[in-house]
């Protein structure tokens, strides 16, 4: 009798595993999913600038949304600390712990430079079409790589321009938006009144290239494309447009716009020149203008976007870009794809957006619709540089590249290099990473 009852216990329990099993399915979709976010280095947050508490609360506050919209999902866990030097080092550990990840947020100079080459994340081009349209296009290009997008934009923008004295162009009677040839007319004006026309962070090597992403981009009519041909071995960085580019940069320095002496001053010593009326232009990013808020007290500064040169074939790019976003993990479940998507959707919807970036006091961002500084500085910048702004090419290029850039425009500035020397030694040092082994990369 007992063996018979506990033989009946043992079928019924099989019974209900039997049953539990083919229910389970349902039973984990009832449950919900929980998405894993990782992220390389504290900044790859939603609005990282802010304090840690402000910070903390913006993001809570948007999870929050998220799960509320979506009951399938449980909850949303984002995993991002450390310092951004080490945020490729960070996620190959990971990576190799298997630790679970189903989207990664990513930086736009990581994700073009590493994590796509590596097969970090996956392409996401067609899961977006559904809210690609909140998002500004050329921010889904800093994210685009050989034709396919691999992050979602979620950022403030930022572009490359030439800050200015307006006191000292009024009184010089110089027209703004300046072209080249009144730069040129003006540098002489502006020498025998005991000012700098221009005056760059020179000794400050990795903000060089800067210049040849500009230049380059007016020599070449295609600076993306172009760049991606070279390191693709179908074209050379010492073809004719990429000799142009030296050579454009160097009729900066010819004209008596750019000067010399760049090659001796930093950062601090470019913004106090200015700051101070001994330099009456420099060029940067939109990244100055806090400094330049902060330490310029006796003028009015103004913006404009980098000149179109004479004779050159294409028209005025300008580095910049979204500098953040949302990648999909090469290792995300399947069943979990549904649910990172919709999490990247809504972090596009401009009223979500607006609680992660309003904060950052964004000239511009990359999903359309959220407040914007109105400054008039700002407006200069949306009318005139954010349009034509391009992927910076140190995102693209390997880091021994960009080395051999800033070298070479060095050269070029300081008068021991002609422009074809320049473009002949960095495609020198790209020809030795492939004898080596080091190009295209082996990962």
């Amino acid at each position: 009798m007992h063996i018979r009852k506990r033989t009946l216990s043992r079928l019924m329990l099989a019974s209900a595993m039997t049953v539990l099993a083919a229910l389970s399915p349902s039973i984990a979709s009832a449950e919900g999913v929980t998405l894993k976010v990782f992220g390389g280095s504290a900044l790859n947050k939603l609005a990282p600038r802010q304090t840690p508490d402000v910070q903390k609360a913006i993001q809570d506050k948007v999870i929050a949304g998220f799960l509320k919209e979506h009951p399938e999902v449980k909850a949303v866990e984002w995993d991002a600390q450390g310092p951004q030097a080490n945020d490729v080092q960070r996620l190959m550990t990971a990576r190799l712990a298997n630790q679970e990840m189903d989207l990664i947020a990513c930086s736009a100079f990581y994700t073009n430079g590493a994590y796509v080459r590596r097969g970090l994340v996956r392409p996401i081009t067609k899961e977006i079409q559904a809210f690609a349209g909140n998002l500004d296009q050329p921010a889904i290009g800093a994210f685009t790589v050989r034709g396919e997008v691999y992050a979602v934009p979620i950022t403030t923008m930022s572009t490359s321009a030439i800050f200015y004295n307006k006191k000292l162009f009024a009184s010089l009677g110089i027209p703004v938006p300046p072209t080249y040839e009144d730069l040129k007319a003006a540098a002489p004006k502006l020498a025998a009144a005991g000012v700098i026309p221009l005056l760059h962070q020179g000794s400050n090597a990795p903000m060089w290239p800067m210049w040849y992403f500009e230049t380059f981009a007016q020599s070449s009519g295609d600076p993306i494309g172009r760049t991606t041909a070279i390191l693709d071995g179908k074209a050379k960085f010492n073809d004719a447009d990429g000799v142009a580019a030296f050579a454009l940069l160097k009729q900066w320095v010819d004209d008596g716009i750019l000067s010399k002496d760049s090659l001796a001053v930093d950062q601090d010593g470019m913004r106090s020149a200015f700051a101070s009326g001994k330099s009456a232009m420099y060029y940067g990013g939109t990244w100055e203008v806090p400094s330049l808020e902060e330490s310029v007290k006796d003028f009015e500064w103004g913006v404009f976007a980098f000149p179109k040169m004479p004779g050159a074939a294409g028209e005025p790019k300008h580095g910049g870009g979204a500098d953040n976003g949302m990648c999909m993990s090469a290792t995300i479940a399947p069943e979990k794809v549904d649910a990172a998507v919709a999490f990247m959707g809504y972090l596009t919807k401009p009223d979500v957006a607006t609680l992660y970036l309003e904060p950052e006091q964004p000239l511009a961002t990359s999903v359309k619709g959220v407040p914007v500084v109105e400054d008039a500085y700002a407006k200069d910048l949306r009318a005139s540089a954010f349009p034509n702004t391009v992927k910076f090419l140190d995102w693209v290029w390997p880091a021994e590249i960009a080395t051999a850039v800033s070298s070479s425009i060095a050269g070029v500035v300081g008068g021991q290099l002609t422009p074809q020397q320049a473009a002949d030694a960095v495609q020198a040092v790209y020809d030795d990473l492939v004898a080596q082994g080091n190009w295209p990369p082996a990962d």
